[in-house]
């Protein structure tokens, strides 16, 4: 008879001697609203037994998935393990644009060391090189130890950190009073979204979405202007019951004169016009000038989320 285990926190029983070929895993372009359900619930089991902050921008990929209309089956982001009708695993990829793919998971803490998350770590390492990545990134709470395991495992060396910041309506900053405007980014504008970027982020030759398609997936990109003058740029996702500002920068010949304050608190009025309950962002650790500008508006560091690059990415994929 197979051994039963239970595990002290969840109680639940688990087969030890599960085998590979018991296993089935789904492969995705997108998630639906079924698999989101099912992998929040296996979100939930997992901070039951680990107090971590997992990044798995599964708003961001639901809303990507209810707002998209091509589809593109060669492309695969999500991979999904299932023992019966059981998701024990999961692992996504995100491409924000430019040549790096993150990755990042879980896999059911009754069912780790039984080399689940590893199969499917393989299967994301053949996708990001048939899709001509350069670089892998690997996304892990610095608490997590089953993460950091993993990640020491396949010989990642750290990349850089960045905290997570939440903000709420309650928060008491006041909203208003800019000298600056923002105005929606059109199809017309790519140029200059371009420009910034590369400006910005170093996002150099990045290929972008038009600002008129993401707005259909309710993401945003701003022009920030001062009179007739364009001087940043700023971008929100409303996904679901918040809004998320990325992409955010000032031209350098228009920094230090405040007007960093008044775009974020002018995004922080449009975001709450629509009704969310709050604001999120993120930003690097180093950066301490952006950090003490989000503290003056309100925002909190919430989690701390490092990123690892798998050194050995380009040698040892299987193709």
């Amino acid at each position: 008879p197979a051994i039963k285990l239970k595990n002290r926190k969840t109680a639940r029983p688990v087969k030890e001697n599960i085998r590979m070929d018991e296993l089935v895993i789904c492969s995705k372009q997108y998630i639906d609203e079924e698999d989101f359900k099912k992998i929040n619930s296996l979100k939930k089991t997992v901070l039951e037994d680990e107090e971590i902050f997992l990044k798995l921008e599964l708003d961001y990929k639901l809303n990507l998935s209810l707002n998209q209309k091509q589809e593109l089956p060669d492309q695969i982001n999500e991979w999904m393990c299932y023992w019966g009708d059981t998701l024990i695993g999961y692992l996504g990829l995100c491409n924000f644009g430019g040549a790096d793919g993150e990755l990042t998971g879980m896999v059911h803490p009754l069912y780790r060391r039984k080399g689940i998350f590893t199969k499917l770590y393989q299967l994301a390492l053949k996708e990001c090189k048939k899709r001509g990545f350069q670089k892998i990134l690997l996304v892990c709470d610095h608490k997590s130890s089953s993460g950091l395991s993993f990640i020491q495992s396949v010989g990642g060396g750290y990349s850089f950190s960045e905290y997570e910041m939440k903000q709420s309506y309650t928060a008491g900053v006041s909203i208003g009073g800019n000298d600056i405007a923002l105005i929606k980014a059109r199809n017309c504008d790519v140029a200059e979204i371009e420009k910034q970027n590369g400006l910005y982020f170093g996002d150099n030759g990045r290929t972008i979405i038009l600002p008129e398609d993401e707005e259909k997936r309710n993401r945003i990109t701003y022009l920030i202007w001062l009179g007739s003058e364009v001087i940043g740029k700023i971008r929100i996702d409303f996904d679901f019951d918040e809004g998320f500002i990325s992409g955010f920068g000032i031209l350098p010949q228009y920094r230090g004169k405040g007007y960093g304050r008044q775009t974020l608190l002018a995004a922080l009025h449009i975001i709450y016009e629509k009704n969310s309950h709050g604001a999120a962002l993120e930003v690097a650790a180093e950066n301490r000038n952006a950090l003490h500008l989000y503290e003056s508006c309100g925002f909190k560091v919430t989690s701390v989320t490092d990123y690892y690059e798998d050194k050995s990415f380009q040698a040892t994929i299987p193709y």
